[in-house]
This record gives structure tokens, sequence and C-alpha cells, in this order.
């Protein structure tokens, strides 16, 4: 290191004291000139690292890259084996469809149906079967519908006494003995009945046996019995004799039937001898064997000498003695 050389200069410094009104006033030199600035000293020690800066808001981002092109596909795979083939299974089905046999080979087959159970029922137009494994068709329907239309009523009046519905005249002409006599009759409600019952007209001698019933109808005539009610002997004349029944009749038409079965002496009876007016056997439409001849008014059954039956080999007639029915 060089020798430094300090040059002090020579000032002269007058002091001058005076006092001005009590206060002290220091006069001082003029300063001289500056000199020349030293060579610079050997620089410090780094100072201690400043606090770091608040963060500076995030950059714009970068646009995304192309895509890539789409390598080429692999080829396919060998197929691998086919598994083992499943059992075959019944099909299953419910009643009333019943099935046997494999799914590949299954007989199907519809039961019949019935009132109890599902199944196929066939058609019928009858209006008077009874059967509970067929349908009706609407046909069939209307044909009972219009039926029910046209028929009769009967009112049902305790105590009174019904019969068919024709002129009373007496019957003058024998009744022929073994040979029923069928009257129609129509009830258009549940009813009992109490008494079956027959007139005399007014001439009578001697005693005979009637035997009185009542029959179901089956397409217009009288076909199974309903009841047989027995006989009572008929000894007078203009006289009602009866037989106690205790019979329920449902909706329908019915047949009474008289049976002379023991003839008296002589004697007439209360009916219908052929020559009145009457609404005949199916009620509606008068029937004669010709214009000219009298209407038929009951169907008729020979040879019956005991209980009645089934009624069979029927014909028509114009003559018929009636039987009365009394509600209860």
């Amino acid at each position: 290191m060089s020798d430094l050389i300090v040059i002090q200069p020579q000032v002269s410094t007058v002091s001058v004291t005076e006092q001005v009104n009590s206060v002290v006033v220091s006069s001082v030199g003029v300063t001289g000139a500056k000199g020349d600035t030293g060579a610079t000293g050997a620089a410090g020690a780094t100072g201690a690292t400043g606090a770091t800066g608040a963060k500076g808001d995030q950059g714009i981002q970068g646009i995304q890259g192309i895509q890539g092109i789409q390598g080429v596909k692999g080829d396919t795979g060998d197929t691998g084996a086919t598994g083992a083939t499943g059992s075959s299974g019944v099909i299953a089905v419910n009643a009333p469809i019943t099935n046997s046999g494999t799914s590949t080979s299954a007989n199907l087959s519809v039961s019949a149906g019935s009132t109890s159970a599902a199944g196929i029922l066939q058609l019928t137009d009858s209006t008077s079967s009874t059967s509970t494994t067929t349908a009706a068709t609407p046909n069939s329907v209307k044909s009972a519908y219009d039926n029910a239309l046209n028929k009769p009523v009967l009112t049902k009046v305790t105590g009174v006494y019904y019969r068919t519905p024709a002129n009373i005249q007496d019957i003058t002409t024998s009744i022929v003995t073994s040979r029923v006599y069928y009257t129609p009759i129509f009830i258009n409600g549940t009813t009992s009945f109490d008494r079956i019952a027959l007139r005399t007209s007014t001439v009578w001698t001697g005693t005979g046996v009637v035997r009185m019933g009542i029959y179901n109808d089956t397409n217009g005539l009288p076909s199974t019995l309903v009841l047989d009610a027995g006989t009572v002997s008929v000894t007078a004349a203009t006289t009602i004799f009866e037989i106690t029944i205790n019979q329920s009749l449902t909706t329908g038409f019915y047949w009474l039937a008289f049976c002379l079965q023991t003839a008296p002496t002589s004697g007439n009876w209360t009916g219908n001898a052929g020559g009145a007016i009457t609404n005949n056997i199916n009620f509606l439409i008068a029937g004669a064997a010709s214009p000219a001849a009298s209407q038929y008014a009951a169907y008729i059954q020979s040879s019956v000498t005991g209980s009645f039956a089934t009624a069979t080999s029927l014909s028509a007639s114009v003559l018929t003695p009636y039987v009365w029915i009394r509600a209860t």
C-alpha cells in the first residue's frame, strides 16, 4: 500500500467576537476546494438476503398440442373353442295350457274349461241348454232376451189359484181314462205352491180317481217330471178337489198334468171343450188343424195307468180339463 499524503492547507482563522445587543456571533472562514476522492476501499462483506417478494400473476396457458395419429388396428385373435351344449329345458306354462317335451319339440295343449277351471269352451246357440262346459253366443243371448220380453207375468198373491190362461167352459164330452192332459203355465219368479186342484162341473155320478202333477218344459213341450202329487177321489158335481203339496218353482214354463185313472159313472169337468177362444199351447199363437177347426189347448199322452214319468209320445188336443196350483 502506498503512503497517504494529506495536505493540510494553511487557513488563517480570524475570530471576531462582538457583543451586539447581548448576542454573540462567531464568524467562520470560507471552506476550501474539495480534494480528489480517495481510492475505493475494499468491498465489505455481503449483507444478508432480503425477504422474497410477492408472487407474480400466473402467465397465460400455452396452446394444447395436436393429437398424434391413431396407430393401425392389430390383427383379430383366434376364436376360442365352442362350449359344451347345455341340456334342453322344458317350457314352463300356466294352466289351462299344458305341455310335454323339450324346448325344441314341446307339445302344447289347452284343457277344456268348466265352472271350476279356466280353459277353452265351445260356443252354442242354444237358449235351453243346461251345459256347464259351453259358452253362449251373442245370438243366443239375444234370443233369450227377446223371449223374456214376451213372457206373460204371474202375479204371485198368497192364496190365489193359477192355471193356464184360457177361457173356462164345461167339458161335457167324456175325458179319456189313462190319458194325461198337459196345460202350460208360466212362473215369472221363484214361487212356492201348497195346493194342486181340479173342479167338477154340473153333472156327476159315481166316483172317479184323478192323478195330478207338474212337469218341466223343454223346447215348448212337457218333458221331465217335477212333481207327482198323487191321486184324489172325485165324488161330486160343482166341487173343488185338491191335494196338499209343498212345491217351489223357479222362473220358467211348466206344464200342469191331469190324468183320469178311474172313471166315474158320468160327469163333466171345468176346462176347455175346444170351441172357446184360448191363448192355446204357446200363449201367443192360436193353432188349429185347419182354419175351420177348434184351437189346440193342450198336449196329451195316452196309456198312463200309474205314477207319472217322463212325458213321451205327445200330440195336440183341443179338449182339456184344467188344473190349478195355489201360491203360498
